[in-house]
């Protein structure tokens, strides 16, 4: 902490450490999640695929909360495996390989606990998309998985795009929040002109609209005043955004 103001230091990335801020701290289970990053960093990385099906089994049976998982552990390996790549620590097609192995785990624990989501009463409803410069979708992946953890109705996800199907989707059902992936900053005015047209609608004039993904990360000041209510840095803040609308 700085002892100047009580506040924390600006160096420090959330992004990998997600535990520095004091909401997640209060995440239950967040130091078994955390117990289990180099271990999952190594099984994704790693040639051998029978460590990366141990893993899945191994954070099947650990029973954690899927939104603890996603914050304390799917977002800050996801985080370190873009550095390696950044530093040169690993190949292309290690990370490619190590992101699509993510992918499926977060796949796999968060379609085999949809049944005890769908047996709540659905009370919010999210849709979630992408721009088509976004190519990586893990982050899709893992908020979606996070938002469904929190008892929120899930809808799109990495497939949806920003065109047709999604406004014909927000003409066909009611949503409480639509959240947007950008890929690339070069998007800003294509994610504005598409908020502009969602707010124009009577039927969605209401729905809370929040963007993010690689490119909200690499410049969040770009996408400050293109009408979102939130710009998110990280899934961390997305929970914030979903704790406070429920």
């Amino acid at each position: 902490m700085d002892s100047q103001n009580g506040e924390m230091p600006s160096d420090i990335d959330f992004h990998l450490h997600p535990e520095l801020d004091p909401k997640a701290r209060e995440l239950p289970g967040t130091e078994k999640a955390i117990s289990y990053r180099a271990a999952l960093t190594e099984a994704l990385i790693n040639a051998d695929p029978r460590g990366h099906r141990e893993m899945i089994e191994e954070l099947q049976r650990s029973d954690l909360p899927m939104h603890t998982l996603a914050i304390q552990l799917f977002s800050p390996v996801a985080a370190q495996l873009g550095r390696l790549w950044c530093n040169d620590e690993t190949d292309f097609i290690q990370v490619a390989v190590a992101s699509t192995r993510l992918g499926m785990i977060v796949n796999h624990l968060s379609q085999n606990r949809s049944q005890a989501i769908r047996d709540r009463q659905k009370v919010r409803r999210v849709l979630l998309a992408r721009t088509q410069g976004a190519l990586h979708t893990i982050g899709v992946s893992i908020v979606a998985s996070c938002f469904r953890d929190m008892g929120w109705d899930v809808d799109g996800g990495a497939d949806l795009e920003l065109d047709d199907s999604l406004y014909l989707r927000l003409s066909n059902s009611s949503y409480s929040l639509l959240g947007i992936s950008v890929g690339r900053v070069d998007e800003v005015d294509q994610c504005a002109a598409a908020i502009r047209r969602v707010q124009s609608s009577r039927s969605t004039s209401t729905m809370k609209i929040a963007v993010g993904g690689p490119a909200v990360m690499k410049n969040p000041r770009a996408f400050g005043s293109i009408g979102a209510d939130m710009v998110a840095r990280s899934a961390l803040e997305v929970m914030h955004l979903a704790d406070r609308m429920a």
